[in-house]
């Protein structure tokens, strides 16, 4: 018996083995890392502009760990979100948060996991909203807020909604109800507070006349459709480090962020 042919086979396998099992549990160290393209918009809790110009909130510190989880690079832009939902849709290689995970846009992207629970309603002004007429019909003849490219424009556009005000960001459809230039928006109550407070509202004079049914979605983390099959594993490898591990929910805890359905 040749024993040195089969010690040298045996080592040999036994590396091969050890190489192969460290590709799926340490992808990072065996994969070139790449600088990422990552588009979002301000949107509070999510993504905030701090005191000092940088770019903070929950779904933005959720994005850090995962870079530092994959070992790539991000190259941030925050953009309006119809530029930002535009080049994520055309380019390759593109991460976007914070985007709604609707059935409209499940096979548009790569969805990497889920950052919040969402519930929407419709909001009108207590002053103006003392009874409310919970006929769904009826909502469609007041005049509405409606933000490009967000999904709840695509809610609207299926469900019959002519009477709709176009605004660029979500902030504007708040400053439009105030302003009594709209009747109602439509918002998930932990937005509409948080915009609220950065613009100087009144929150508590906010009523909600009806929840907009089948609008339930995940806010989530998504690439481009047409990027590398490697990186999107390596971000999904990374999202379920961060969820099996407890600190997705240790920054959930820290940003006082609680899913609509535990509500």
């Amino acid at each position: 018996m040749n024993f040195k042919g089969v010690f040298l086979s045996t080592v040999n396998s036994l590396v091969t083995s050890i190489i192969f099992t460290g590709l799926f549990i340490f992808p990072c160290f065996w994969v070139k890392a790449d600088i990422v393209k990552v588009v979002t918009e301000y949107l509070p809790p999510f993504q905030i502009k701090m005191i000092d110009g940088s770019l903070g909130g929950y779904g933005t510190e959720v994005i850090a760990e995962l870079f530092k989880l994959s070992g790539d690079t991000a190259d941030v832009q925050v953009l309006p979100w119809a530029r930002a939902y535009g080049i994520a849709r055309k380019q390759p290689n593109v991460l976007i948060y914070s985007i709604a995970h609707t059935k409209d846009r499940d096979a548009l992207f790569h969805w990497v996991g889920s950052l919040k629970y969402e519930r929407f309603y419709f909001w009108g002004l207590k002053s103006r909203y003392k009874q409310v007429d919970d006929s769904f019909e009826s909502l469609k003849e007041l005049l509405i807020a409606s933000a490009n490219d967000y999904n709840t424009e695509q809610y609207l556009i299926d469900n019959g909604f002519k009477n709709t005000y176009k605004v660029v960001k979500s902030s504007h459809s708040l400053l439009m109800l105030e302003k009594g230039r709209v009747d109602i928006l439509l918002s998930n109550e932990l937005v509409l507070k948080s915009l609220s407070e950065s613009i100087g509202s009144d929150f508590s004079q906010l009523k909600k006349l009806q929840e907009a049914k089948d609008l339930q979605n995940n806010l989530s983390i998504a690439f481009s459709l047409n990027s590398s099959p490697e990186l999107i594993q390596r971000f999904k490898i990374a999202y379920r480090e961060l969820l099996t591990s407890g600190k997705l929910a240790e920054i959930k805890r820290k940003w006082s962020i609680v899913d609509d359905n535990f509500q």
